[in-house]
């Protein structure tokens, strides 16, 4: 529940900021290619919406991948503290990489990320039934329309066909009412749908203007790519910015298939004339419901269209070949460097933060406590005389109880400050050690000298793992060697060999 909670988090948060750079990315390399063809402006805007969905889940993964590295078991055959052990599966350390999301977490109140998480998914949901209702809607309009066998019809879809070098065999027209402008619908066996008024009107310019725009969706597989920008588009339907590349990415495909009618089957002039005199038999030039189909009104843009239709201005190829360049890397590297400086957000140790102000009050009394007890306590002399006290005295033996507690939560204090401080995990040092110096490891302690108080270091304190280790020619001499790695950057303190020591004579 952590992990998922905290990489719904990471994905929302760092979203917001990330596709709105990639939009303005976006708008700038569009700006860019203002006079090329549309096709690249297009391209422009898939990509960007590729990016918006790519850069927030790759931080997302990442978030994922580390968490599950946190929560590996430690390495066989090492003998650690029990204590520590257990707070560093509680614990998240953090790797030895420069990028902010090996960092501490953004911590958030669990009030806050739960609103935040709850109205996410109220946008989810609602998208995802938008684009159900939509389904269904396409559905429906496909299976109320009727088809048409009409010999004047069947010519000018060869004549289109031919003209922009498609197959058009298994492209049925057919015709309802409950549409006012031209509409394709499905992928493998596509229908064009014409709306009743056109049909009855007869202008064979309009017509080939419909069927030849309706057919270059069915050449470009827009009805598909639509499908597929949708699902992208659902996860990020929360952000004005990605319905704002979600709109750029329909207006663009209007404007690439208004070239290719211009460029392959009829004249930009009489082309132009043709959306006009579309546009003047609906009331607006748009689609009247909310369905998944691909037509000549989908973007919204009529004048926007004429314009680029009657005001067409190419590029020469060495300007456009450096536009390429220069928006691919406008595009990638920023967005990559976007990724990098992406944030981690975490909800679940928030409220151990809050309460750390009184937690160090509580330390700070225990400690004296501790101390005053240390104080008070009289030398018995051996331990024999130590059990006899606490057997006879019970008084006695309470406090001594008391105070071996106490000593096991300072004791407890501290690991859990150590843990909390280390930036490497113990299977790194572990690494480090062995590098160092080759040899099968017997234990692996984590430790700090110069302590100011439980749970703070002191200016000169510094925290570091203790590994012993054993070589290959220390076993018959029975020698160990103590390896101190330093928890926070991974450099080698000082290395010692331990020789065995000798029995006492009887």
């Amino acid at each position: 529940m952590k992990i998922s909670s905290q990489i719904l988090l990471t994905f929302l948060l760092n979203a917001c900021w990330q596709v709105a750079f990639v939009a303005a990315l976006a708008s700038v390399s569009s700006w860019l290619f203002r006079n090329s063809a549309a096709r690249y402006r297009h391209w422009i805007w898939v990509a960007a919406l590729l990016l918006s969905v790519g850069i927030p889940l790759t931080t997302s993964t990442r978030v994922l991948r580390q968490g599950l590295s946190s929560n590996a078991p430690i390495t066989e055959g090492v003998a650690i503290d029990p204590l520590v052990q257990t707070f560093a599966r509680n614990s998240q350390p953090a790797q030895l990489t420069g990028s902010t999301l090996d960092s501490e977490p953004f911590l958030l109140s669990r009030p806050l990320a739960l609103s935040l998480i709850g109205v996410y998914f109220a946008f989810l949901f609602y998208s995802g039934l938008r684009l159900g209702a939509a389904w269904y809607a396409t559905r429906r309009m496909k299976l109320n329309a009727v088809h048409l066998e009409d010999q004047r019809l069947t010519q000018i879809v060869e004549r289109c066909a031919t003209a922009i070098k498609t197959n058009a065999v298994n492209v049925r027209l057919c015709s309802t009412e409950s549409v006012s402008v031209p509409i394709t619908i499905g992928m493998f066996n596509p229908i064009i749908i014409l709306p009743r008024l056109l049909l009855n009107e007869g202008n064979e310019e309009v017509l080939t203007s419909a069927i030849g725009h309706e057919l270059i969706h069915i050449q470009r597989r827009d009805y598909a790519f639509n499908l597929a920008y949708e699902l992208l588009f659902l996860p990020l339907s929360f952000h004005p910015a990605a319905a704002l590349i979600r709109r750029r990415i329909r207006q663009t495909r209007e404007l690439s298939c208004d070239e290719l009618v211009a460029e392959r089957i009829l004249n930009a002039e009489v082309y132009a004339r043709s959306l006009v005199q579309l546009a003047s038999g609906t009331p607006t030039l748009r689609r009247l419901s909310i369905t998944t189909t691909v037509g000549i009104a989908d973007a919204d843009i009529l004048e926007a269209r004429i314009m680029s239709l009657l005001n067409k201005t190419k590029v020469d190829t060495p300007r456009k070949r450096m536009l390429l360049i220069a928006v691919s890397l406008l595009l990638l590297v920023p967005c990559l460097a976007a990724g990098s400086f992406a944030m981690k957000f975490d909800l679940k140790r928030s409220e151990a933060v809050n309460q750390e102000p009184s937690q160090q009050e509580k330390q700070r009394r225990e400690e004296e406590t501790v101390k005053r007890a240390r104080a008070t306590t009289v030398d018995f002399g051996d331990e024999r005389a130590m059990k006899e006290r606490m057997e006879t005295d019970q008084a006695f033996r309470e406090k001594m109880i008391a105070r071996q507690e106490l000593e096991m939560k300072m004791l407890a204090i501290k690991q859990s400050a150590l843990v909390k401080m280390a930036r490497i995990t113990m299977d790194q040092a572990i690494q480090i050690a062995t590098s160092q110096k080759p040899g099968n490891v017997l234990q692996c302690s984590l430790d700090a000298e110069h302590w100011e108080e439980p749970g703070k270091l002191a200016k000169d304190g510094f925290v570091f793992y203790r590994v012993v280790l054993v070589s290959t020619e220390d076993i018959e001499t029975g020698a160990s060697t103590h390896v101190w790695v330093n928890a926070v950057d991974g450099t080698i303190i000082r290395t010692e060999k331990e020789l065995p020591r000798k029995p006492r004579p009887e």
